[in-house]
């Protein structure tokens, strides 16, 4: 059976343009079944060119917007009205899930937020009356000259099916938020031509497993291999990628063609 990732790539627009990242917004929705996506990039880490129509605009096909402003480029299926009211009341200065992926490395389901003030509550409340959903799960992404950025899940559900959710789904959607910041890379054109790096068919091999959310040691067993070989692979093909971490290795590895789904 074809996982998220397989479906998702099999299902991909091939974007080239800011209102194209609207549309795979779209598909990892429609493929993972939740309520909202939405992709902020709160710094790309150094002045770039607008690979695209400059100012902010609706994403084809949803009902959400996607935006640029000094920096920050965002894209996502929320209302326009959340988006128009997020600003108007300054709602960044008290975002918990902003601050949350501003503090951590590891993703975060916001029933770990602090969600306790008054302000907070009404911040949320006014999230669910504009059609966010009571669960989340965000993704905060690093990379290269200080990038950050946060790819959001967004569900209307109970604690338990979320719980499920998460537990069947969260390795699959790393590697999606992390190739959807590559997307965004290379659509602004951050980076000029880079030599193609040449990886051995293991080192292909171990990045293929774990771009469609296979664990380390489902892709031992399943390669035959100790996971101490493993990690020299994982760790020859990172270099040679040089990416940040193993999921940020499997993305470039995908953009770039290296590896198919």
């Amino acid at each position: 059976m074809a996982s998220k990732v397989e479906k998702l790539f099999e299902a991909l627009p091939g974007p080239g343009s800011i209102e194209d990242l609207g549309l795979l917004i779209d598909t990892i929705r429609d493929v993972f079944g939740v309520l909202h996506v939405v992709y902020l990039a709160v710094s790309l880490g150094q002045s770039y060119s607008v690979a695209s129509s400059p100012g902010a605009g609706k994403l084809r096909g949803v009902d959400g917007s996607w935006w640029r402003h000094t920096g920050k480029l965002g894209a996502g299926t929320y209302s326009t009205e959340w988006g128009e009211r997020y600003a108007e009341a300054d709602y960044a200065r008290i975002d918990p899930v902003i601050e949350g992926a501003i503090r951590s490395f590891m993703p975060i389901d916001w029933k770990n937020l602090d969600w306790s003030t008054a302000a907070r509550k009404r911040f949320l409340r006014e999230a669910i009356e504009c059609g966010i959903g009571n669960q989340g799960y965000t993704i905060p992404i690093r990379g290269p000259n200080g990038q950050f950025a946060v790819f959001v899940i967004n569900e209307n559900c109970n604690d338990d099916q979320w719980a499920r959710f998460i537990e069947e789904h969260a390795s699959q959607l790393l590697v999606v938020a992390h190739f959807f910041h590559q997307k965004v890379i290379e659509v602004e054109r951050l980076f000029g031509p880079t030599v193609q790096p040449k990886l051995s068919s293991r080192e292909t091999d171990v990045l293929k497993l774990i771009a469609i959310g296979k664990s380390r040691a489902q892709v031992a067993h399943e390669l035959q291999i100790s996971e101490n070989t493993l990690r020299v692979y994982l760790d020859s093909a990172r270099h040679k990628l040089s990416a940040l971490n193993i999921t940020h290795a499997a993305t470039i590895a995908v953009t770039k063609g290296i590896i198919t789904l």
